[in-house]
């Protein structure tokens, strides 16, 4: 099954933030990992918390 494009064009950005090591709206989230977005489909609204694994 496809990924919707939608919820692509609302999580994109912070996976490719995410890939680089940035932080994910450090002011709005207690910790700079995660993230908390939805898709813009406002008959099918689905949540999604994107985490940042840190690993050595």
């Amino acid at each position: 099954m496809p990924f919707c494009s939608e919820a692509w064009d609302a999580v994109s950005r912070y996976i490719y933030a995410g890939l680089q090591g940035g932080s994910f709206m450090k002011e709005l989230m207690k910790e700079e990992n995660i993230m908390i977005t939805c898709c813009s489909d406002g008959t099918r609204p689905v949540i999604f918390k994107i985490e940042r694994i840190d690993y050595e």
